[in-house]
This record gives C-alpha cells, structure tokens and sequence, in this order.
C-alpha cells in the first residue's frame, strides 16, 4: 500500500514538475529566435530559459545567452497584442478578441537593450512595427512611451502602444526578477 501511495506521489511530483517549466512559445519561433540571436551575440552562443514566477511566465520568457560559459547577456520573447480579430476599428475591451504576436529583445550582459526584433506578426494591420528601422528606437534609452521617445505608426496605433508597455515590463522583470 505505501508503494502505491509513493507511485502516486512521484507521478504528481513529475506532472506538477513539468507544468511549472512549461514554454509556451513553439517550435518554430524558438528556431526564429536562435536565428536572431546567432546573429546578435555570434555563433558560439548558447542559451537557456531561466524560471520566472507563474504569472510573468504567462506572456514573458527570459533566456540567459552565453558564450564559451560566459554571459553575453539575455534574452526575453514576449507575447503582446496587435490588431483586434476582424480589424482595428471593431470596439471591444476584451483581450480574446485581440491578435497576438511574438518579439525578441536581446539585452547586453549590463541589462540595455541591444536589439528588439519582431518574430512573428500575422494581422493584416499594425505589421509596420516589424521594420527594423522603428525597432531601432528601443535601443537608445531605458524607458519609454509613444509620442515622447517612440514614434507612433498611423494604422498600427494599438501595436505601437503594445510593444512599447511590454518592452519596459520586460525592462522591469529582467532588473527586478533576475
């Protein structure tokens, strides 16, 4: 009977385990993401995913990049909303109705952003932020806000104001967390 009971124990243990590091980020962005960062920090790096609290893991991923064992730096990808499902003009509060996209922020060892790039954008408006040129905003200062130290985009209003909050959240969690 105690055989049983501590048969039932691991499996729990293992289950619990493996919700707890879950990613929810695919295959195919964290190929996305290797790519970009290959060409960031260089050929020798490597990453890993370094745990953060439940409630941050929901739409945040940090990876500590490093090269030859030695930290280069970070790496967050964060799942922001774009576009709402059937067009930027239909009124809803709800964030279900919203499109998601996938970004990448890479961070220097010293914690300042190196480069923001976007891995995946599928709505038919807002796509504008993707542009390596207004992605270069993010890498002059610490902290920012539309209309003050990043342009806003016509057509790409709610984009603009969603990548711009989650970059300083991501500023936030990687100075706070880790």
């Amino acid at each position: 009977m105690k055989k049983r009971y501590s048969s039932i124990a691991l499996l729990l243990l293992v289950a619990t385990s493996s919700v707890a590091t879950y990613s929810y980020l695919p295959d195919y962005l964290t190929k996305k993401m290797s790519r970009q960062l290959t060409k960031i920090f260089g050929k020798e790096m490597k990453y890993q995913e370094v745990a953060i609290g439940d409630s941050l893991a929901i739409n945040h991923q940090i990876f500590e990049v490093k090269t030859n064992d030695t930290l280069s730096g970070y790496s967050m990808i964060t799942r922001a909303l774009g576009c709402q499902t059937g067009g930027c003009d239909k009124p809803n509060k709800d964030t279900i109705s919203f499109e998601e996209f996938f970004f990448l922020t890479a961070f220097d060892k010293q914690k300042n952003i190196k480069k923001v790039r976007v891995l995946e954008y599928t709505s038919d408006h807002g796509y504008q932020i993707a542009n390596k040129g207004w992605l270069k905003q993010f890498e002059r200062d610490s902290t920012f806000e539309v209309g003050r130290n990043i342009d806003g985009i016509s057509g790409a209003t709610i984009s603009v104001k969603s990548i711009t909050k989650a970059v300083n959240e991501q500023i936030i969690i990687l100075r706070d967390k880790h």
